[in-house]
């Protein structure tokens, strides 16, 4: 036979390996959808394969597309789509879908090691070679850049996998651009920077600051200083001697903490989260309130002061992972050798609750600098509306303005000369002595404000008239705030405070409601004020209800501090993202916030762990019926009146109160 000149060779060679690859002589249509959060309509589309570039086509109104190759012409394919304010480009490896969005135009610059722009317009055999050899790398590559940046992780083939408005993908489509519009960058930065195969947080500018984080905050000294903290005293009943444990106390990165492990550790770790501990810079420690139960249950458990205060959700949970993370090599560098644990859950009480919660979202476990998975959490009297306790305390201020005849009165002059406002409005609206208990309205502007209150924080349910008058939650918390925002406090550069989706209702006077509605003022909060970060987690970490560990979470009827409709509003966030499945929550009556019996916080606890290790989903209440919450038993299912030694003074007071007012639950 005679040879072959040897161009000729490395051409038949060279098409045997594109064909070998999936390269085609036989033309093909390319299908497809367009998008960088909205759909590129009405873009052009070409498509440059192997052997020419295709005649362009038109994008639909919902940004789909098809196209077919031309004679000459074989896969695989850069398709480039061109609109009026994006150009993006996708990899067609063969005839069929492909999806065209600022994901795939990362994955292809990433896998040629080139911008995708210059790819398209370069786009050869060798470059279709690298880019099939490297594909798959530059796809893990692109979901793990991007995952931080767009608060969710990007699932399935970013190339070809189906997607429709407001699903996942989608949404880590509009929080990408969120977040290069924030930082006032194109995706041509993260290009470069995924050609180079470098972070794309690096090819971002440094974050905006806030004034909250520069604060002076410090732990006290002697709590500082001290290695080692009391143990509980011994309680009838005990089987485990509490005097065993290992207690050890430090300082983590600001932050004072507390571990407790005992001598028979079960090998699982309860992480603790405290609530808002007010505006000073002195830092002390916290202990969880169901101790006894833990340790005499074998359980291991860690607490954090965090390095900030104020109502810093952001720092409580980094704080709270960065100690988790911590617990085997402190305990080593106490002299106790203990393995990693074997399962770590997170509990907490109100702005805990809200830290609890936020540890196990989605978002947390890709924004967060400190990552834990935990495997369950117990929020209880949780914030797990997150800023939406903020617009209703700012609701519950500007109604009470209106009621009291100052509807136009600035939400911000609420404290000023000497709080003249505040003065006014008070003795206007309750009758003299408040905040003392029993809190009394004053006539029937007081009595519209009593049922707007009502309306606000859950609607009609038990022990709301015991939460108003002898629970002083009201006067503690909503009221105690009026006035104050994020931006006074540093949390926020930007006002967060909004009113505009509530409608008042003063029961039985429509009319009256009516009017209350306005004459009203409302807040409007910057709609960026809480945006994703790109220094970590949100500013205030948001509870969205993505979620996929068991949580419980316990609320009591009479909170008006953090009220009953926050788990009303974090039930409709769970379900909005199909997560149902993973919720149970209860409702206790209690008078007042987190009022909760010892026993009533350790049966949620062990529910919980029972679930996790069993699969078996423990029994809640229904929080969003009108009908079942204004029941008059209601809150009876899970409230266990059972009174110990370690219960706090007030609950045993509050629990007598309600037996005395006869509102207990039936004897069963």
């Amino acid at each position: 036979m005679r040879a072959l000149p040897r161009f000729h060779l490395l051409s038949l060679i060279g098409s045997a390996t594109l064909v070998a690859c999936g390269g085609s002589n036989a033309p093909g249509t390319i299908t497809g959808m367009a998008a960088n959060g909205a759909a590129l309509a009405n873009a052009s589309v070409v498509a440059k394969c192997l052997g020419g570039t295709s005649n362009s086509a038109t994008t639909g109104s919902d940004g789909t597309f098809s196209i077919d190759l031309q004679n000459g012409q074989r896969f695989p394919c850069v398709v480039q789509v061109t609109g009026s304010k994006a150009t993006l480009y996708g990899f067609a490896d063969a005839e069929g879908r492909i999806n065209v969005t600022p994901l795939t135009d990362l994955v292809i610059s990433k896998a040629a090691a080139q911008a995708a722009p210059a790819v398209f317009e370069t786009f050869d055999s060798s470059k279709a070679v690298m880019i099939r050899a490297n594909v798959a790398a530059a796809r893990d590559y692109v979901i793990a850049e991007v995952a931080p940046l767009a608060g969710l992780v990007p699932t399935g083939d970013l190339l070809t996998q189906a997607f429709k408005v407001g699903d996942s993908n989608d949404r880590v489509l509009d929080s990408l651009g969120a977040t290069l519009l924030a930082a006032g960058k194109t995706l041509a930065a993260l290009e470069s920077a995924a050609a180079t195969g470098t972070l794309f947080k690096a090819a971002l500018p440094a974050e905006e600051a806030r004034p909250h984080d520069a604060f002076p905050y410090a732990p006290k000294a002697t709590e500082a200083a001290a290695t080692t903290f009391a143990a509980m005293a011994a309680a009838t009943g005990d089987t485990v001697d509490m005097s065993t444990t290992s207690r050890w106390q430090g300082v983590l990165g600001g932050a004072i903490y507390r571990v407790e492990v005992p001598a028979n550790w079960n090998g699982e770790l309860v992480m603790y989260t405290h609530g808002y501990a007010g505006e000073d810079m002195v830092l002390t420690p916290f202990e969880v309130t169901i101790r006894r139960y833990l340790i005499q249950n074998g359980y291991a458990w860690a607490a954090s002061s965090y390095s900030k205060k104020s109502y810093d959700v952001r720092a409580g949970v980094e704080d709270t992972n960065a100690l988790a993370l911590r617990f085997a090599t402190i305990a080593k560098e106490r002299g106790r050798t203990l393995a990693a644990p074997s399962k770590t859950y997170i509990i907490g009480h109100s702005m805990g609750g809200h830290i609890a919660a936020a540890a196990v979202e989605a978002e947390t476990l890709v924004t967060a600098n400190n990552k834990v998975k935990y495997d369950g959490a117990v929020p209880m009297c949780g914030v797990m509306g997150d800023t939406e306790l903020f617009n209703t305390f700012g609701a519950l201020q500007l109604t009470a303005q209106t009621l009291a005849g100052q509807p136009a009165t600035p939400y911000a002059d609420w404290n000023k000369d000497n709080g003249k406002v505040k003065t006014a409005v008070t003795s206007a609206l309750f009758a003299t002595g408040f905040p003392a208990a029993p809190v009394s309205p004053n006539g029937a502007a007081g009595l519209a404000y009593t049922a707007v209150i009502k309306n606000l924080t859950g609607g009609t349910r038990p022990l709301f008239d015991l939460g108003y008058a002898y629970g002083g939650s009201f006067a503690a918390g909503p009221y105690a705030f009026f006035g104050i925002d994020t931006i006074m406090t540093g949390l926020t550069t930007k006002a967060a405070t909004d009113t505009n989706r509530f409608t008042y209702v003063i029961d039985g006077d429509a009319a009256a409601s009516a009017a209350l509605n306005a004459a009203t003022q409302k807040l409007t909060a910057a709609a960026d004020f809480n945006r994703l970060r790109r220094d970590g987690l949100r500013w205030i970490p948001k509870l969205q209800g993505q979620v996929s560990v068991p949580v419980v979470t316990m609320h009591t009827l009479g909170d008006l501090f953090v009220p009953f409709s926050m788990q009303q509003i974090y039930k409709g966030r769970v379900v909005a993202n199909g997560a149902d499945q993973w919720l149970v929550q209860r409702a206790i009556r209690g008078v007042t916030h987190c009022d909760f019996t010892l026993a009533e916080e350790s049966k949620a606890f062990s529910d919980m762990v029972k679930w996790v290790k069993q699969g078996t989903k423990p029994v809640g209440d229904d929080v969003v019926t009108p009908a079942t919450v204004a029941a008059s038993t209601y809150g009876c299912t899970h409230t266990n009146n059972t009174l110990v030694g370690d219960d706090v003074a007030s609950t045993k007071a509050l629990r007598g109160l309600v037996a005395q007012a006869g509102k207990s639950c039936p004897a069963n």
